[in-house]
């Protein structure tokens, strides 16, 4: 069969014409406004340039160090105010002290959190015990004031591991021989760390177990409490995300978490069979039975089921009096009906009881 071709020929001018300064300014700007958006992006790059510096002069070397971690941390503050609502820390900023006339101490300053410390010989011991303080001191502040030492130690192990994890091989070893490896012989804190892995691998360690600990601190700060009860509650919550987080799927019989702090229940919405057989009619149903001593409710689904999860809060949101306060898209490595680990894409929504009390300054 003979086949004949056609050739067509294009002519494309394009004819530009910005001056150079036009140009500049507007890149100048949209730079300007990235770093005014990201300041620890700016951080990072003062870092970067002082660090090629560093040889001609200590200063540099001074600079190199302050502005590498508060880049570091302060990226991780952000990310954590993005999952977790009523995060009291905005941003940190590190002071080097004079090893003979001063001490090493942290404080909180206009939501700002200053850490003064002494500047040791190695970039990775420095980062470590910045990234150590900042989460001792600051991470959870209200709620690790009444929760059991080994529960703190724990969930400061877990955050600032998670911090560090993404860096280099010899970060994490300094911070495991500085830190973790005498601490994990604790069997109570070896297995709390354990059972954080496992919800952090859900996706649901900040958005859920740390946003209920945060509530909890606001509930019972400067307040008469039970230091057992407490204690207790905070186990149990442990342990209930840890039975979520290993349940394989369709596994969906949760109950709620009725504890005297935390009141809270999780439901997953956006079935395949059931919207298409039944639309949004039955998990509407389903959230106006919101037993009214839950304080929040997490709504968690595949990510391509957001809008029809919108939508069914959206319409009964008035009768059940509750509000969205946070909404996020995750990866969360759950099991299959066989129990084997399968990677999807989740949509979680945060509503809040309206009635509830505000614990918290604004």
């Amino acid at each position: 069969m003979r086949k004949i071709y056609n050739k067509i020929d294009f002519n494309f001018f394009f004819d530009f014409d910005f001056p150079a300064w036009e140009l500049s300014t507007v890149t100048l700007a949209g730079i300007f406004i990235y770093f005014l958006l990201n300041p620890e992006k700016f951080e990072k790059l003062v870092a970067l340039i002082s660090k090629f510096l560093k040889f001609i002069s200590v200063k540099f070397d001074r600079s190199y160090v302050k502005y590498d971690l508060q880049g570091k941390i302060n990226d991780y503050l952000k990310k954590v105010s993005k999952r977790v609502k009523h995060i009291d820390i905005k941003k940190i900023k590190v002071e080097w002290i004079d090893v003979s006339s001063q001490t090493e101490k942290q404080y909180i300053q206009n939501g700002e959190m200053i850490i003064r410390l002494k500047k040791g010989d190695h970039q990775n011991e420095n980062l470590v015990k910045a990234s150590m303080a900042f989460i001792s001191f600051a991470f959870l502040k209200k709620a690790k004031s009444y929760i059991a030492k080994y529960q703190r130690e724990s969930m400061d192990l877990f955050a600032c591991y998670d911090l560090l994890k993404e860096e280099k091989a010899e970060i994490l070893d300094q911070f495991v021989q500085d830190f973790m490896k005498d601490k994990m012989d604790n069997e109570k804190i070896a297995d709390f760390f354990q059972k954080y892995t496992d919800i952090d691998d859900v996706g649901i360690f900040y958005p859920v177990l740390v946003q209920e600990l945060t509530f909890l601190g606001e509930k019972v700060f400067a307040k008469k409490r039970d230091a057992q009860k407490v204690h207790k509650e905070v186990t149990e919550l442990v342990n209930f995300l840890y039975r979520y987080a290993n349940r394989k799927l369709r596994e969906d019989n949760i109950s709620d978490f009725s504890g005297e702090y935390c009141k809270f229940g999780i439901r997953i919405i956006g079935r395949s069979l059931v919207i298409n057989r039944d639309g949004e009619r039955v998990y509407t149903n389903h959230l106006k039975k919101i037993s009214s001593d839950n304080e929040t409710i997490y709504l968690i689904g595949n990510k391509e089921h957001k809008k029809f999860m919108k939508s069914v809060f959206k319409n009964c949101m008035t009768d059940i009096n509750y509000s969205l306060i946070q909404e996020e898209t995750y990866k969360a490595v759950i099991k299959d009906p066989e129990g084997e680990p399968i990677e999807v894409k989740n949509y979680m929504m945060t509503i809040r009881n309206n009635s509830i009390k505000v614990y918290h300054k604004n």
